[in-house]
């Protein structure tokens, strides 16, 4: 990668911003989702120019987002749903600012972290909430993302025509120093092209939804290999209730297409270690134990017996809080506090300690869950697992709910907690909800007024 790919990188990137605009319209609603999609883009620049530029981007998403807020007339409590969302997150925030009261730490950093990572998805929620109900603006959100979807797709074919795929950390318009995005995203997009759709496919949606694992593919990524054909099947069987053996034999197939390609085209999955090797499913369950648990097998990694070394093995620290070094109630409780890990002071903590001072007694990657165990306690993760909980619950379709919560553990647990707290993904999520919802209802009052 050189800086002159790079920069003929970000000139798409911002051309596809311009594109964007120009399709769905300047609006309040347009400014925001496009703000958030272009997180990048801001980064790059402050990279160049510095001054703080990728804060104030922080600072005034965060500003436009409450601008927003404050300017709808709309109740905060509307329903029981949206009283347990509001309530999980003032638990949430109490334990956060006790955490921050016992451990200090800089105010402004970690104001900007309590605002832009962790609160920006509740400020989002009551923003957008309304196009439950009104179905012209519901559309409007629709075509603004399902547009922002399409430009994610085409910036990362671009990536792949200007860079190949050796750069993980940037990610369509989304990302510019970190590679989790192109695996939530790719997710999040599925998802929502399926509730869209209300789950019935024509060739062209087929040939949509194979182009989406290319965001994924651009990085080099491993699990939407994985977990992408696993969502698309469980989509059409499961959340549909369609068991039958015809759809069985329907979608099953398509779904290890899917897989057979991502893994063609993905360069850790192969043999070869090139994109375009060969299939061989016995290295691809090799890789993945290998990547989640070490050389250990990892039944005894899990029982504790052997020592472990990456995200895998890292279950087991969740349930010894004193291998994280929180020794005391109150550590265990509200943790050391936020500072240290965000400025990275000892290195970043989810590397583990071949590449961080913690001392948690661990090897190799860990998930984003001990991070947020260190740093805000127990307390503090348990209410934002109840506050999402509380909103991917209040769609109506309970078997889509839980296909969205458990693929959110999974990223919380093995990965880095990004499909609701990177601020794009959390956005796709609010918006499945809210259109699912939102359609659910305008049945029921259909129906009764036949």
């Amino acid at each position: 990668m050189t800086t002159f790919n790079t920069s003929i990188y970000f000139l798409f990137v911002f051309l596809g911003m311009l594109y964007t605009f120009k399709k769905v319209g300047i609006t309040k609603v347009s400014i925001l989702m496009i703000l958030v999609f272009w997180e990048g883009l801001f980064d790059y620049i402050n990279s160049i120019l510095g001054m703080g530029i990728f804060n104030f981007y922080q600072i005034g998403v965060v500003s436009y987002g409450i601008y927003l807020l404050l300017s709808k007339r709309n109740s905060f409590v509307s329903n029981k749903n949206e009283l347990a969302f509001n309530i999980t997150f003032l638990l949430f925030s109490i334990s956060f600012w006790i955490s921050y009261y016992i451990n200090r730490g800089e105010l402004f950093t970690i104001f900007s972290q309590y605002l832009f990572k962790f609160s920006f998805l509740w400020i989002s929620y009551h923003c957008l909430k309304d196009i439950v109900f009104n179905k012209p603006k519901r559309e409007y959100v629709k075509k603004v993302l399902l547009t922002l979807i399409l430009v994610q797709i085409a910036i990362a074919i671009i990536k792949i025509i200007i860079m190949g795929f050796e750069f993980e950390g940037l990610v369509g318009t989304l990302s510019y120093g970190g590679g989790g995005p192109a695996v939530v995203i790719p997710i999040g997009a599925l998802i929502f092209y399926w509730v869209t759709k209300n789950g019935n496919f024509t060739k062209k949606d087929w040939i949509f939804i194979g182009s989406i694992l290319i965001i994924a593919i651009a990085s080099s990524k491993r699990q939407p290999i994985l977990f992408f054909p696993i969502i698309l099947f469980s989509l059409f069987v499961f959340v549909s209730k369609s068991t039958s053996v015809i759809s069985l034999l329907k979608y099953l197939p398509l779904a290890l297409i899917v897989f057979y390609i991502g893994v063609r085209t993905n360069s850790l999955f192969t043999p070869e270690g090139k994109v375009g090797g060969s299939f061989d499913i016995s290295y691809v369950s090799e890789q993945i134990s290998k990547y989640y648990f070490g050389d250990n097998n990892a039944a005894e990694v899990l029982s504790g017996n052997v020592q472990g070394v990456g995200r895998g093995a890292g279950l087991i620290l969740y349930s010894h809080p004193e291998r994280l070094t929180l020794l005391s109630l109150t550590e265990v409780l509200f943790g050391k506090g936020l500072y240290d890990v965000v400025t990275k002071k000892y290195g970043r903590l989810t590397a583990g300690s071949t590449r961080s001072e913690y001392g948690i007694q661990h090897e190799g990657l860990i998930g984003e869950a001990a991070a947020l165990l260190y740093s805000i306690g127990y307390l503090g993760t348990i209410f934002m697992l109840l506050m999402v909980a509380a909103l991917v619950f209040s769609i109506k379709n309970k078997r889509l709910a839980w296909i969205i919560f458990l693929y959110f553990i999974w990223d919380i647990f093995f990965y880095y907690n990004q499909l609701l707290f990177f601020n794009s993904s959390g956005l796709i999520i609010l918006i499945i909800v809210f259109c699912y919802n939102g359609r659910e209802i305008e049945k029921t009052l259909s129906l009764r007024q036949v």
